[in-house]
């Protein structure tokens, strides 16, 4: 099979990435539908208002709503690699992915990446400290420690798609000279 131009293994991945694509938007639009009640809900409690039909299900988004911000956070950090990934496909589809686009491309996944881990300390520690001030065991009964739990895996690929960028900069750079050369 070949690996560039139309009917390769890069429209596959394309059409993939097409779908995790949207499938993203419609998680997205839930985990705002969502937020959205979590803040009419604290619009209800302010103003002393309390449904009655649908008690339970606002009782939860109630006591859950705080988490759904990081939430829709991480989402976008995700769908940002995904329209990347999706962009940097469809110039291997057109058989050309020593572009300079494809440079920034690289570029923005690793800083969405490295944006997303560290939001993820963040969030894991803001948790767990709204946790402990609320008087709610955090969840498994474990006590918050201070240990750094950095995912080296994830630090190295922001590492390698930054070295990837310059290789994909310094290809296009040398592609545009070859094509100026006699």
């Amino acid at each position: 099979m070949k690996t560039l131009g139309q009917g390769s293994l890069a429209s596959i991945v394309k059409i993939i990435l097409d779908v995790v694509w949207y499938l993203g938007w419609v998680l997205l639009s839930f985990a705002a539908l969502v937020l959205l009640a979590a803040a009419a809900t604290l619009v209800m409690d302010f103003l002393g208002y309390s449904p009655g039909v649908v008690t339970e299900l606002f009782q939860s988004i109630r006591e859950h709503g705080w988490l759904f911000p990081l939430l829709v956070t991480e989402i976008i950090a995700f769908m940002i690699v995904i329209d990347r990934l999706r962009r940097i496909s469809s110039t291997l589809i057109a058989g050309d992915p020593f572009v300079p686009e494809n440079a920034g491309h690289l570029r923005v996944i690793a800083i969405a990446i490295a944006g997303y881990q560290v939001l993820r300390h963040v969030t894991q520690g803001a948790v767990a400290m709204l946790l402990t001030m609320m008087d709610q065991p955090v969840l498994g009964g474990l006590e918050l420690t201070a240990t750094a739990n950095i995912d080296l895996g994830a630090w190295f690929a922001v590492v390698a798609l930054l070295v990837l960028a310059e290789i994909f900069r310094e290809g296009a750079k040398m592609r545009q000279e070859q094509k100026l050369t006699i």
